[in-house]
């Protein structure tokens, strides 16, 4: 079972790094669309120019940090699905390999012990019954 919750956070990693890859990739074409965007408004009114490449600057940040926020939360909600539904599938696959074996429940064991407990106690307890009769 441990096995598949590392395989589930790997992938979840996986995807968590691949989404980041696409992030980081359209931040860089972005960047590249500013900068032309930045050499145009620099002929016309360089400080105008940069103070719009700045406030643009920002609110790709903040978009980029909704977007990664956003991925991973979706991440994490998919993997949980993902573990769930694996869990899920190995209890249905180990219950009839279990009920195949004949082996005995939890339960089965449990009062099992509390029966040998008692028949201690009345073997013992008759004990005391002999050796004080004889």
């Amino acid at each position: 079972m441990s096995d598949s919750k590392t395989a589930v956070i790997g992938i979840r990693l996986e995807d968590l790094q691949k989404t980041l890859k696409t992030i980081q990739k359209e931040g860089e074409r972005l960047l590249v669309g500013l900068r032309k965007d930045a050499a145009d408004l620099l002929k016309k009114d360089r400080r105008q120019a940069v103070e719009d490449l700045v406030s643009q600057a920002k609110k790709l940040s903040a978009d980029l940090q909704k977007r990664t926020e956003r991925a991973v939360k979706d991440l994490e909600n998919r993997s949980q699905r993902v573990v769930k539904v694996l869990e899920k599938q190995a209890e249905r696959g180990v219950e009839p390999i279990i009920r195949g074996l004949n082996l005995a429940t939890r339960d089965e064991v449990n009062t099992l012990k509390k029966r040998l407990t008692q028949l201690e106690k009345r073997l013992d307890a008759f004990g005391d019954e002999q050796g004080k009769a004889a």
